[in-house]
């Protein structure tokens, strides 16, 4: 099966194809939440005959999820006598897709409740149609979704309600300016924090106020980590070993930590009730609306721009610097000037007038795989140990669905690094466009520049070559060299 969506039609169906096994008869999941042609080209060599896309957009017109369909069905149709019976809708009834399902006889149209937000939605059917598909325990999900559901009551006093005690936890710990939640994680729980990330930042970015979600960092020693940093930590019970001593470390030195000890992993269906509980109730004391997300519509609109100009001119109007000795393309915003338009010289800048609460954030549109976020986070490592500050990742487009809305809403000193590399193959044209997967994406990062640089965000843009891999390990030194001076 794949789930093709974005935002939060896709983080939890991400989750659960990454931490349950499907049963035995039941298909493996594959979420495509990517325009990367690499990882397009590998749903391209799934059997068709075998495989079944679920297009998942509340909207009905998300527009990456829509070349998905285009080009899925595509391939589909001209492969399958019956297409339609290889495909099934989850939107909003009477969305665009909606139509568009029922016409080419999707074998089902599954409806996402049209008054529960996207990123509110992994205990409708956003999330138990995967948990279905992958052969999950259905009745036992439930189960812990009922219980937490008991335990988040408003008639449960605030002490002892599990939702307010997490959102006076966040809340109480911002006031003192420990702004930047960081997840401590077992491995087995780190795609729900993902999840998690997804919630906080949308929900409480905004307005100038910002709770950043530090996900993905590589655990350190607590001299690394600034004065801003407040802790959660998650955990399968009997593996609590795992970071015992950096915990009790970071306790012994005065950071706040709370701490969530799960029995099951089926409990993060509990979990997940209670952080969107205790994200609303956050927002309430923090006066912002927690089920809105103002600034992500700025770059949606400046896509819109800058497609239309390369359909009518073929140009997606920017001219990259070229740093001669890497072959890197950069680019940057007017509020950064150099001497020397070189790479080092730009990244010299971009690291100086410096502070310790800042946030790094490097917004990679880049092809998911393993290794590059390895690599990435070698390279946030590397800052957070030379600067002492917070550093955050996010997929393009993926992040634009999500932690996007923190960015340029609500993370006040926040530093962005956008990565983009040559991977145009003319081949993947999408059905009715005159653009390709990697147009739509190279877009998409370009908009996003000019809606940070719009919001007064420093940030600059690195385009790699075709070997993106090895060209962030050369990044990764030029980073080293520059803090190092």
């Amino acid at each position: 099966v794949v789930w093709c969506g974005m935002g939060g039609s896709a983080l939890f169906p991400y989750v659960l194809s990454q931490m349950f096994i499907p049963r035995d008869g039941f298909p493996n999941l594959i979420v495509l939440d990517t325009n990367a042609p690499e990882n397009i080209e590998k749903v391209e060599k799934l059997d068709i005959k075998e495989t079944l896309f679920v297009v998942a957009s509340k909207s009905g017109a998300t527009i990456e999820t829509l070349a998905h369909f285009k080009y899925l069905w595509n391939r589909a149709e001209s492969a399958l006598p019956n297409p339609g019976e290889h495909f099934v809708a989850l939107t909003d009834p009477g969305s665009p897709l909606e139509p568009i399902a029922k016409d080419l006889s999707f074998l089902k149209v599954f409806h996402h409740p049209a008054d529960v937000g996207g990123r509110y939605a992994a205990l409708t059917e956003v999330g138990f149609l995967p948990a279905a598909l992958l052969g999950l325990d259905l009745a036992k999900a439930l189960h812990y979704a009922k219980e937490m559901y008991s335990a988040c009551e408003p008639s449960i006093p605030w002490g002892y309600n599990l939702a307010s005690t997490l959102a006076e936890y966040i809340v109480e710990n911002f006031i003192r300016g420990q702004d930047k939640l960081t997840f401590i994680v077992d491995p087995i729980l780190k795609p729900f924090v993902l999840w998690i990330e997804q919630l906080v930042a949308e929900s409480l970015g905004k307005d100038g106020i910002g709770i950043a979600p530090v996900v993905g960092e590589s655990p350190g020693s607590p001299t690394v980590y600034g004065t801003d940093r407040a802790f959660i930590y998650l955990t399968l019970r009997g593996r609590e070993k795992l970071y015992q001593r950096l915990i009790q470390d970071l306790k012994e030195e005065g950071f706040p930590i709370k701490t969530f000890i799960l029995d099951d992993r089926y409990e993060i269906f509990g979990e997940a009730y209670r952080w969107m509980v205790a994200v609303a109730i956050s927002g309430y004391l923090l006066t912002v609306n927690p089920f809105d997300e103002p600034d992500v519509v700025l770059t949606k609109q400046k896509t819109k721009e800058i497609i239309e100009n390369f359909k009518n001119t073929g140009d997606f109007g920017v001219e990259f610097y070229l740093d001669e000795a890497t072959g890197f393309g950069f680019y940057y915003d007017r509020t950064v000037s150099i001497e020397y338009p070189r790479i080092t010289a730009l990244l010299k800048k971009f690291f100086s007038d410096f502070a310790p609460w800042f946030t790094v954030g490097i917004l990679g549109f880049l092809p998911m795989d393993d290794e590059v976020e390895d690599l990435i986070r070698d390279i946030r490592t590397l800052i957070r140990e030379k600067k002492n500050c917070a550093t955050v990742f996010g997929y393009g487009p993926r992040y634009l669905h999500s932690t996007g809305q923190l960015f340029k809403g609500g993370l006040r000193l926040g530093r962005f690094i956008i990565l983009t590399y040559r991977g145009r193959r003319a081949e993947q044209v999408i059905p009715g466009e005159e653009y390709t997967f990697w147009d739509q994406m190279f877009a998409q990062a370009l908009a996003d520049f000019r809606a940070l640089e719009e919001r007064k965000k420093p940030v600059i843009m690195v385009h790699l070559t075709q070997n993106y891999k090895e060209d962030l390990k050369i990044l990764f030194e030029l980073i080293k060299k520059v803090l190092s001076e």
